[in-house]
């Protein structure tokens, strides 16, 4: 029988994430799309509860923190258009007064760090390795809240130093979380802005430095943006925008997922669990 697509081929895994396994997904608007499949299938899981984090640097950072439990202070906050800011938290932790974005900032950090001793799954997902350094700091930025432009270097984290940060990270975690295993994927979302060949460049980067962690045994690999390219390589899977992934792509990515770490009895309950949380969602919608 003639085929007409190329299914990426994915090793069995010894991974088999419980709905009962406390699980984390953190970086990229791609973890979202996971953590929040998992949620409407019964997992334990918190979906990007350090909000999007798409360069590995502010990924590392803000885990470093949370392992390490340091709230965050006033002097760390900006105002800008009418909101107080943190350039390693996404624009839903900011707020129009700088007590309240302390507290949604430092009741992450803080809830996050009582859970990390019993984390068994954290699934990270890279988004990109192009980066902005704020000039008044010297530091990487998880988000520049619409500063200008100028405020602003742009960097592209190499593969070395990607790889570095994410080892060092994932041992300060483990020392924490002996029990952890981490599962890293590289996000299909495209970012267009950058231009295209940039983009592959970028992915390029996190593609091999995640190759070089999951060679020493530090992580497990599943490839979202392979099956994404290969796949699904049609313009019908994509939003209108161009750049995510449609829902049916996104959601035969997850199958694939689940089919990956999930046995087949908790993929059936699951399955169960999504319907019902759709079909409430629907009666909510419908009134």
């Amino acid at each position: 029988m003639e085929k007409f697509f190329t299914q990426v081929a994915i090793e069995p895994s010894g991974i088999k994430i419980s709905r009962e396994d406390p699980v984390w997904t953190v970086g990229s608007c791609f973890s979202d799309e996971i953590g929040r499949r998992m949620a409407d299938g019964g997992f334990n899981v918190r979906p990007n509860p350090l909000g999007t984090l798409f360069n590995p640097a502010s990924i590392c950072r803000q885990l470093r923190r949370v392992a390490e439990g340091v709230p965050y202070t006033p002097g760390e906050l900006y105002l800008h258009n009418g909101l107080w800011h943190s350039h390693d938290f996404h624009t839903s932790f900011s707020a129009p007064d700088c007590a309240g974005a302390l507290a949604a900032m430092n009741g992450a950090i803080s809830s996050l760090h009582d859970e990390l001793p019993s984390l068994r799954y954290l699934i990270l997902t890279l988004g990109s390795a192009r980066a902005f350094i704020y000039k008044d700091t010297g530091c990487v930025v998880a988000n520049c809240h619409k500063l200008p432009a100028d405020r602003f270097e742009v960097t592209d984290i190499s593969t070395d130093t990607i790889a570095a940060k994410l080892s060092e990270t994932l041992r300060i975690l483990k020392n924490i979380a002996p029990r952890m295993d981490v599962i890293i994927t590289v996000s299909p979302i495209r970012h267009k802005a950058y231009g295209l060949h940039a983009d592959k460049l970028s992915k390029a980067r996190l593609l091999l430095a995640a190759d070089t962690i999951c060679s020493r045994g530090e992580a497990v690999y599943f490839p979202s943006y392979e099956i994404m390219t290969d796949e699904l390589r049609d313009y019908r899977f994509y939003a209108a925008d161009m750049v995510h992934p449609s829902e049916t792509a996104a959601e035969h990515i997850f199958g694939r997922f689940a089919e990956t770490f999930f046995t087949p009895a908790t993929i059936s309950d699951a399955a169960r669990s999504r319907k019902e949380a759709r079909r409430l969602r629907h009666r909510e919608i419908s009134g």
